[in-house]
């Protein structure tokens, strides 16, 4: 018997409504805020930071996570170091910490490991009430892991966590990745689809289309190995032809090793992370009552897509503990014009309050969505 969602009734707000949340909430006196963030290259990088200085200078300290990889683009490293320099003027009280994404040794994916070794070391929530994630310059395994993590930190020490993320499809679509090919799960994103228990079980992938990513995405289809397949594609979307060119990108292997069809189709809003999540929580929720006596069914995760939407992802295996089974970004390549640190991207914050006292109180239950 599948239990009631998690977060069916989840605090979340878009746009304008979340940036207003940021300074009602975090700017009260009695919150301690602790940030951690991505120091990257990505345009987004800041804005976060900008958001919270404004309202809590002096009650947040933060913690800068540095991705490194094997061979960076001269120019990501540049625009790296000045997002670092701005993050590092905006909260004084920081820590700027590095972690390589790829062992030294082998080239195999680490930095899930790596990254919550370094929040073993360098996350120091005494003291503090609040915990805010911001994905917006982070990979999203390295993401995957961290909100794990802080989820587990934040129910023993009775924090508040929140998930934020710039969302700008735009943005996402003009980095290019190059990938190492090795499909992987993040740190603490197994599942069980892999164990003896659940050889007789029917594995259903669910992988998030995005523009770009269809060798990706077949090298996790063969990987994964499922018995069948339910693409996700973004509708509405913020670009209304945005699902008509995905079909057609991927049309080949809808009809060709996929076997999809228009009824295996999964529509989640491009703009509710929480959408997708209980999208995905009601097909699970389907299946179980259909192969409760025939080895159960398995839902495999991959997010490929808008970072905003894979927070949906996210949720639902944090939820359920589906797997997710992604390739890892070996090098990334952008446009200067994509790299502009003084272009504020026009993308909208979008704020998640996973965790925390407004569960516990009184109006849990009540549809916070905004």
């Amino acid at each position: 018997m599948s239990s009631p969602p998690r977060w069916e009734r989840c605090i979340s707000h878009r746009g304008s409504l979340a940036e207003d949340f940021v300074c009602d909430y975090f700017g009260g006196a009695d919150r301690k805020v602790g940030l951690i963030a991505g120091a990257g290259f990505d345009p987004r990088t800041a804005r976060m930071a900008e958001l919270l200085s404004a309202v809590a200078s002096d009650r947040v300290r933060a913690l800068f996570l540095r991705e490194e990889r094997p061979i960076p683009d001269t120019n990501l490293v540049d625009s790296a170091e000045e997002n670092v320099r701005r993050l590092i003027g905006l909260v004084p009280d920081n820590v700027v910490e590095s972690f390589d994404v790829f062992d030294k040794i082998d080239a195999a994916p680490v930095g899930g490991r790596r990254v919550i070794s370094a929040l073993r070391q360098r996350l120091k929530p005494i003291g503090l009430t609040d915990l805010v994630v911001d994905c917006s310059a982070l990979s999203v395994g390295v993401c995957f892991s961290i909100i794990k993590y802080c989820l587990e930190i934040a129910k023993r020490g009775c924090l508040n966590l929140h998930l934020t993320v710039v969302d700008h499809p735009d943005t996402d679509s003009a980095i290019e990745a190059t990938h190492c090919g090795r499909p992987s799960s993040p740190h603490g994103f197994q599942g069980e689809w892999q164990l003896a228990k659940c050889a007789k079980s029917a594995r259903l992938w669910l992988p998030q289309l995005g523009q770009g990513k269809r060798a990706v995405l077949e090298e996790v289809h063969k990987f994964v190995n499922p018995h069948e397949v339910c693409p996700i594609l973004p509708f509405p979307a913020t670009w209304p032809r945005s699902p008509d060119i995905l079909i057609e990108e991927y049309g080949e292997l809808f009809e060709g090793m996929w076997k999809v069809d228009a009824r295996d189709l999964i529509y989640a809003h491009e703009k509710s992370p929480l959408d997708l999540y209980r999208a995905i929580l009601r097909i699970d929720n389907a299946r179980q009552r259909v192969f409760m006596e025939t080895g159960g069914s398995q839902l495999i995760l991959s997010p490929a897509g808008s970072k905003a939407v894979s927070l949906g992802m996210l949720m639902a295996s944090l939820d359920r503990n589906f797997a997710v089974v992604l390739v890892e970004s070996l090098a990334y390549k952008a446009a200067p014009a994509v790299l502009d640190v003084g272009a504020r991207p026009v993308g909208e914050l979008v704020h998640i309050w996973l965790d925390g006292e407004a569960y516990a109180s009184e109006i849990h239950g009540v549809d916070r969505e905004t």
